[in-house]
């Protein structure tokens, strides 16, 4: 029993002595995540690589009867596309997310009162937060997108629940009016598909991405 505990005490000094990466961006490429959200930046650091942040100035309006996949992977190429052109030899992410209940978009509330009717709304039901990414490489005209669903259940709420959770002004910049990594992360009971992706990065299917295309290994 003392040999083992003393590997795993000579194993654990050891990894915590050196620096150890699982993975690593090829020699001579560079990545961009085009995304001032924090959450993301917190997310894509995750793999232990090195990136710049650099947020994009687009448009992000929605077209009229465009569906929220579309819209997503519209966006995310979009903004990767705009920090592409200043940086064409760079491997730039660009990501959107947004929640959609029965089919209808919920982005970010206008105001405390829009927040309020979105948390009621999804409340004691199911819905789905979709993320769209897109991995884009302007010199050498690359650029994946792709579109990833998460299914999301709601506890019920009492209103003074609702009420006190937007005081604290969180779900004000949030699409549905929700952190599930934040102070709402206690009224999300289920989750069906990827967490990181309603965070607003789908970690696992943008490094697959990254390393099918080779700048990761």
């Amino acid at each position: 029993m003392s040999i083992v505990v003393l590997s795993f005490y000579i194993l654990h000094s050891a990894l915590n002595t050196r620096q150890v990466f699982v993975l690593q961006v090829r020699d001579g490429d560079a990545i961009i995540l085009a995304s001032e959200s924090v959450r993301r930046v917190d997310i894509l650091r995750t793999l232990g690589i090195p990136f710049s942040i650099i947020p994009p100035d687009i448009d992000e309006s929605k077209m009229q009867d465009e569906p929220p996949r579309e819209y997503v992977l519209r966006i995310s190429y979009d903004k990767a596309h705009k920090v592409g052109n200043h940086f064409p030899d760079k491997w730039v992410i660009g990501a959107d997310t947004i929640v959609v209940y029965k089919n209808k978009t919920l982005g970010k509330p206008k105001n405390e009162k829009d927040a309020f009717t979105m948390l009621k709304t999804l409340g004691g039901k199911w819905h789905k937060v979709i993320t769209g990414f897109c991995v884009l490489n302007v010199s050498q005209q690359v650029a994946y997108r792709d579109a990833v669903e998460t299914r999301v259940f709601m506890k019920n709420m009492l209103d003074h629940e609702i009420l006190r959770y937007i005081g604290t002004a969180e779900p004000l910049d949030k699409a549905g009016s929700y952190a599930v990594q934040g102070r709402a992360g206690y009224m999300v009971k289920e989750i069906k598909g990827s967490y990181t992706n309603i965070v607003g990065l789908p970690i696992c299917e943008v490094a697959e991405v990254l390393l099918s295309l080779g700048v990761l290994s």
